[in-house]
């Protein structure tokens, strides 16, 4: 088979798998090194074979289909699903005054704390973590100390 098939075959799933690494697989795994392999072999084999300018334009026509690529996806109704598009307004919430009104309370762990998990405080379930770092089973009495805003 010509050498050409093989570089554009090369060259074609480098960029397949380095589109889906940037668009499906975020950060830089196996799946992106294997593409990028794969487009350094298709660009030698163009080089060895059809020398220095064949070589050049394949690393260009690489990297242009592969950044025409991720641009057309990111500007398709698909990409649109995976982001969200609203935005949150509103006033600040209450938590200042609410967090005075919490400490001191009792409850009851819903879940295992290990350390964080879910307890109730009369009629409200609230995110929680115990204060040690330590396990608290599913159904343990809990009193909250403090309130921590991220």
């Amino acid at each position: 088979m010509d050498p050409a098939v093989y570089a554009i075959l090369f060259l074609a799933l480098g960029t397949l798998l380095l589109v889906i690494e940037v668009v499906l697989i975020p950060g830089v795994g196996l799946v992106g090194l294997m593409g990028g392999g794969l487009m350094t072999y298709g660009m030698y084999i163009a080089w060895a074979n059809y020398g220095p300018v064949w070589g050049i334009t394949s690393v260009v026509g690489g990297g242009l289909a592969a950044g025409l690529t991720i641009f057309g996806f990111l500007r398709s109704p698909l990409s649109r699903r995976l982001v969200l598009q609203n935005q949150q307004s509103g006033e600040p919430s209450d938590l200042p005054q609410r967090a005075r009104e919490l400490v001191g309370q009792r409850g009851m762990a819903e879940t295992d704390l290990r350390p964080s998990g879910i307890a109730r405080l009369g009629t409200e379930r609230l995110d929680v973590v115990a204060s040690e770092g330590e396990y608290i089973d599913k159904g343990t009495a809990v009193e909250v100390v403090r309130i921590a805003q991220n």
